[in-house]
Parts: C-alpha cells; structure tokens; sequence
C-alpha cells in the first residue's frame, strides 16, 4: 500500500491517513501510531494543530531519525541502500526544518564522497569532524558535477595542498542543503569558494611572481578592461596550476539564481547582482604573458583578459551557456594566429 501514518487510539482508528503526524519528508514512512493520551471525539481543527500532535510528531520523528542512524551504524550495506533511493527526502528534511537541532540529526545520516578517500567510498559529516585537522574550525565542501572536476577544481588547490579533506557533493541541490545546514556541532560548513573569498590575504612576491608594481599595474589595467563585470580584480596566491578564478559572496545562491533566474536577466544585470571577484595567480605562465602583451600588443591582452575571465565564470558554475563563449574564443584564435 501507500505511505502514510494511521492514528489510533486504543485500537480504534481515528483517522485512516494522518498527514500532520510526520513532517513533510518523512512522506515516505508507513505505520501506525496507537495513543492513549488522543480523546476519541477529537476534531479535525484540533488534529491539525493540537499541542498532542505536535508532540507525537516531534517524538515519532526522532524515533525514526534514531533508528536510520542505528541502521546506518550497523547495517551500512542496506543503508547506502536505502540512502540511494532516499537521501532526497534527508535533504528535503535540511532545507525545510526550522530546528537546528533536528537539521543536525538529519545530517548525520547523510553521505559525501571526500578528497582523502578513493572515488566511489563515502563519509558521514560526523565521520569527517572526527578526521578533521588540530585548529580546523570548518567543515569543507566543494560542488562539483563529478570526482574528476572536484580534483582538478582551482578552488580545491590551496587547501588541497595544505592537506585539509574536503567533501566532495554531485548533487546540484547538495550545496543548497549545506548551505541550510549552516552549521554541524558548532563547526561552520563553509564551501571552498567562500573560503577562497576569504580576506586577509596578503599580496604575495617571490621568485615565481611577478613583481609588486607588476601585480598593481596589471589589477588596475585588467579592471578598466574588464569594467563592469568584475566587481574586484587582485592577485592571489592560493592558486598553482590555475591562471585565474572567480569568486562570488555565496557560490550555492549564485548557481542556483543563474539556473532559475539567470535567463530573465540581462548580462549586465547579471553582473551586477553577483558582483564577481577576479583572482589572478602572479605566478601562472598565462598571467606573466598577459602582463607583457598588455603593452606590447594591447588588443590580444584584451582578447585574452576577457576569456580568462569568461573561462573562470564558466569554471565556477555561473554561466548557463557556455556557448555565448565561442564567438570571442574564435576572436581570440583568429587573433593568435595572424603571425602564422
């Protein structure tokens, strides 16, 4: 039969499917509940919003959070099972939730692929928080569509190389839940763009870099070119085998705004709502090029600014199109190729 809750008391029924008894996403949960404590004569106002109901409600869903977690402990095989056909509703159950609380109960039973384990083996958060590094104040997730585009992601290189886990989410959606959850045993999940935009950073010279007055000259030359687009441009050097990155305030809310919305807007208005920042890696072949060109051939610096900046937005999710692209990209090959 269907999912869905029975209420009874003292064997009688009182209501065949009693929608209020679970929240939302455990829709998928069959049973009955047997209470001695719900007067017969009970109303349909009064079930719809009796203290009694809340109660049951809050008890009958810890009760099914404690036995999935019980499950996920002892029976990991039929588990992943079930959490294969299921971990939408667990999600559901992160976004929709009012209590902190609760949202953290629900988060322990999900699962992430994460950078130190092979492909394919998954984490709990809890799991996580327990390998987490001596002063990591943060749990680190990175969305990307699959392992591969996780580990070659220019937001993963820094704290890849510092050797801090981060957890890998494939689901479009998963990032939205992380960012609903907010917080897991006072730890904030905070997503490795977001700590990318970190500030504090100071500007970085060494023998690889270009050189101080370098940097400054070519932020403020790739700012008048790129103009409104990019709400900052800076140099950083949290970068090694990237030239150039973006990085907006909430990567999770910009996807999905360009997803939704992003077709209701013009490129301009774009912009301006998600007021990009544009890192360069001073260190990067491409960027060290690019300062030289910007003298010796202006025009090709601007072709090539503009798709580092293009390949950096489509890079971080935030073009829905990437075939508006190509119409520069043959600019800039044409451009490349007039010597040959």
């Amino acid at each position: 039969g269907e999912a869905g809750v029975a209420l009874y008391c003292r064997k009688v029924m009182i209501k065949s499917k009693a929608d209020n008894l679970l929240p939302k996403w455990l829709r998928f949960v069959k049973g009955v509940v047997d209470s001695e404590d719900i007067p017969l004569n009970l109303s349909r106002e009064l079930l719809q919003d009796s203290s009694l109901i809340r109660k049951l409600r809050q008890v009958l869903t810890n009760r099914v959070l404690r036995f999935l977690l019980e499950r996920s402990r002892k029976e990991t095989k039929s588990y992943m099972e079930f959490y294969k056909d299921y971990s939408f509703f667990l999600k559901e159950g992160i976004v929709t939730s009012n209590e902190q609380y609760e949202k953290e109960e629900i988060a322990k039973l999900l699962r992430f692929e994460c950078s130190s384990l092979p492909s394919g083996e998954t984490i709990s958060i809890p799991e996580y928080t327990e390998k987490m590094k001596a002063g990591q104040r943060e749990i680190f997730y990175l969305s990307a569509p699959s392992r591969q585009l996780a580990e070659t992601s220019p937001y993963f290189e820094s704290l890849k190389k510092d050797g801090t886990e981060v957890l890998f989410c494939y689901e479009p959606y998963d990032e939205l839940v992380l960012m609903q959850l907010q917080q897991f045993d006072k730890k904030n999940v905070t997503s490795v763009e977001k700590e990318m935009r970190a500030v504090g950073e100071e500007t970085v010279v060494n023998d690889d870099t270009l050189e101080l007055k370098d940097q400054t000259d070519l932020t403020d030359w790739v700012k008048i070119t790129l103009g409104q687009k990019a709400a900052k441009i800076k140099t950083t050097s949290k970068l090694e085998s990237h030239p150039c990155v973006v990085t907006v305030e909430e990567m999770a809310a910009a996807r999905h705004f360009i997803k939704t919305q992003g077709a209701n807007f013009s490129e301009e208005q774009r912009y301006t709502i998600l007021q990009p920042q544009f890192e360069m890696n001073p260190a990067h072949p491409i960027i060290k090029k690019l300062n030289e060109l910007k003298t010796a051939n202006p025009q090709l610096a601007i072709l090539v600014t503009e798709q580092l900046f293009a390949n950096s937005m489509v890079s971080a999710g935030l073009v829905d199109d990437p075939r508006t692209m190509l119409k520069s990209m043959n600019e800039l090959l044409e451009k490349a190729l007039e010597k040959h």
